[in-house]
């Protein structure tokens, strides 16, 4: 287990270095309003075709090592691609979007077959302490990097994205985007070496069906419909936060990266927080509270004239979104089978991808019929952001996420971070049998 906190090291610092700055590439390259939403949306909605991938793989072989290995250096690779064109000066928007797919893809399946890998491997009674130190871990590494890429950024290219002519500079990008797919071998090696205990039995796509079809599975039925409302809203505005940081306020790469970093940190330092209120009120308070702040988010935009607000703004966003994700995952821990959870989970992403990729298609279509009014934008989303979330106490029933599911059974793996919304993760199973 050690060499997995190692892993948790070079994985975050990959995170930090790598995906962070996509968006930013995207502006560098003259990504039009369609191109700058598709470089983060179309990504995360291809990439829901990575956790079916890995279920299918591992039903067949039951190889979860194989499965997590061979992603893995799939995504480096991939990076490597990143490198190679941005150098050579024949990396586009188009191309930067196909790339950024299949990373996403990779990071996905790797993600998902993670989750069962060491679901398995960590002893119950240690899970909390294991979990809470990688987390920590991945905080400060992903910080860390973040901070140093956007330091080399301002430093090597020739301006502001935002400032300069479509397709200046690169070197910076290149140097940065190669350390990460570096950081990512490395990982992959660390989890060759690691151990694989016998896989656990996952449910078959039958008894999966059958169970997302009874009448017990309504509650999971109503969170993944809700889920996907809320995306569609939040996407909306949420792809254009960027752009409108680099564009319209023209920040530099040190500016960029700390409004960056002040999602990160919020996001991390709220999670003990949120986890407490969990504990004391349930799930379903929590989540109904998150999705009310997560609404709130593209209000302080309308005020944003430099970089003081922007810190502000993404403040608020890692705090709205620390308390959705957890609370969001012990509402599908409440409500599913810990057989078909990893199925479940899937569900949610492919749910969640064709929402994000719908919204930002409207959020884009809405942009360009307001001559690039980004507060416009910024308000419809709010609103509709804020209808949904009055919707929420109807759609989620009353009961389910009661008091008691406990902090230490909220374990997440960070899967990446989108400059649009904030760190992602993948739950890792819990074992409900075991005491935790």
């Amino acid at each position: 287990m050690r060499l997995s906190l190692a892993d948790a090291l070079f994985y975050a610092l990959m995170v930090g270095a790598g995906e962070v700055y996509f968006l930013a590439d995207a502006v560098r390259l003259g990504a039009t309003s369609v191109e700058q939403a598709l470089v983060i949306t179309l990504p995360l909605c291809v990439g829901t075709l990575g956790p079916l991938l890995s279920l299918g793989l591992l039903g067949r072989f039951r190889r979860r090592k194989a499965v997590v290995v061979s992603a893995a250096t799939l995504q480096a690779l991939t990076l490597f691609t990143i490198v190679f064109t941005d150098t050579t000066g024949t990396l586009s928007p188009p191309l930067l979007i196909a790339l950024a797919s299949a990373y996403q893809v990779f990071a996905q399946a790797a993600g998902t077959a993670w989750a069962s890998w060491y679901g398995d491997l960590v002893p119950a009674r240690v899970r909390g302490r294991y979990f809470a130190t990688r987390n920590r871990i991945a905080q400060v590494a992903t910080s860390g990097s973040l901070v140093v890429a956007g330091l080399l950024l301002q430093e090597l290219e020739p301006g502001a994205a935002g400032a300069v002519a479509p397709g200046a500079g690169g070197l910076g990008y290149a140097i940065i985007f190669g350390a990460a797919g570096l950081f990512r071998l490395v990982s992959a090696i660390l989890l060759a070496l690691s151990p694989e205990p016998p896989a656990q039995l996952l449910s078959d796509r039958r008894e999966t069906l059958s169970f997302a079809r009874s009448d017990e599975a309504l509650p999971v039925r109503r969170i993944l419909l809700f889920a996907a409302a809320l995306q569609l809203t939040v996407y909306m505005a949420s792809p254009y936060f960027g752009p409108f940081m680099l564009e319209e306020l023209r920040l530099s790469y040190a500016e960029y990266m700390a409004g960056s970093l002040a999602v990160v940190v919020l996001k991390f330092a709220s999670l003990p927080s949120w986890g407490r209120l969990i504990d004391r009120h349930g799930a379903r308070a929590a989540f109904l509270l998150a999705v009310v702040l997560v609404a709130l988010v593209p209000l302080p935009w309308l005020w944003v004239r430099g970089i003081g607000m922007v810190i502000v703004a993404q403040s608020l966003s890692g705090l709205s979104w620390g308390g959705h994700e957890v609370s969001q995952f012990s509402l599908l821990l409440e409500t599913s089978h810990a057989r078909s959870r990893l199925h479940v989970f899937a569900m949610m992403s492919v749910f969640t991808g064709v929402a994000q990729l719908t919204g930002s298609l409207i959020g884009g279509w809405l942009l360009m019929s307001v001559d690039r009014n980004f507060l416009v934008v910024f308000v419809v989303s709010a609103a509709c952001r804020l209808g949904v979330a009055l919707a929420a106490p109807a759609i989620i029933p009353a009961g389910i996420g009661t008091p008691g599911i406990g902090r230490r059974r909220l374990f997440l793996r960070l899967l990446g971070f989108r400059a649009s919304g904030g760190m992602e993760s993948r739950p890792v199973p819990v074992d409900e049998t075991e005491e935790s």
